[in-house]
């Protein structure tokens, strides 16, 4: 596969040492992330279709111009209910351009479409369970609250679909209907605030994105009716 995956690396270096909360931390399992809806604008062509990773949604290309929007990070881990990361698991996302539309004929949405904004974004954690993406805050879709769409696919495990919101926009959660569908403790853990950071802490040289965290926890291993190994 080809990998266009340089943000990653430097982003990535959060999500190990420690960062994340592990099992001899906790006195609990931890509760699965809450599933939600697809919606109706899965890209086409679909992501898992792709040959290649690509966490940088904010172009098309290293050389194409940046889409419009303002430039966030998203980075997280999965793990299991004891909090044991998850590792050769495929994390896709995708989401809505400045303007809150999709790149899809689904989408009525009259808003302009952004030809420098990718969409969509697609990478697989390593040992410690990382995963990080590169993109823009999402706009404001019609009738939902701004939203970045997940898809998480272990071996072995069931394909969890869900959504990630902003701690920023409380009042337009709070109206919004597939936010509403779950209940406030899994509200809390599908909501993330945006805080600056440096991706490379020793490189100072090193752009200070908002980013946010998104820890997603998947449910046991099943004999059958599993999700094939990758």
């Amino acid at each position: 596969m080809i990998h266009r995956r340089g943000f990653v690396h430097r982003l990535v270096y959060f999500c190990a040492g420690g960062v994340w909360l592990t099992r001899s931390s906790m006195a609990d399992d931890l509760a699965l992330t809450a599933s939600q809806t697809r919606g109706p604008v899965y890209p086409i062509p679909p992501i898992d279709k792709q040959d290649f990773f690509d966490v940088d949604l904010t172009r098309k290309n290293d050389v194409s111009p940046v889409a419009e929007g303002e430039i966030i990070a998203i980075r997280g881990n999965v793990v299991d209910i004891s909090g044991q990361p998850l590792d050769s698991v495929i994390v896709e996302v995708w989401q809505a351009c400045k303007s809150g539309r999709y790149n899809h004929p689904n989408d009525k949405n009259e808003s302009p479409l952004d030809p420098n904004f990718q969409y969509w974004g697609r990478m697989q954690t390593g040992t410690d369970g990382s995963f990080a993406f590169k993109t823009i805050e999402p706009g404001k879709y019609p009738g939902r609250t701004p939203h970045i769409h997940f898809r998480v696919v272990a071996p072995k495990r069931e394909t969890l679909e869900t959504q990630l919101y902003f701690a920023a926009n409380e009042a337009s959660n709070l109206k919004d209907g597939v936010y509403k569908g779950v209940t406030s403790k899994q509200q809390k853990a599908v909501t993330t605030a945006l805080e600056k950071l440096v991706a490379n802490p020793n490189d100072q040289t090193s752009p200070k994105l908002p980013t946010g965290n998104f820890q997603i926890v998947l449910g046991p291993k099943h004999d059958s009716k599993s999700t094939p190994g990758m």
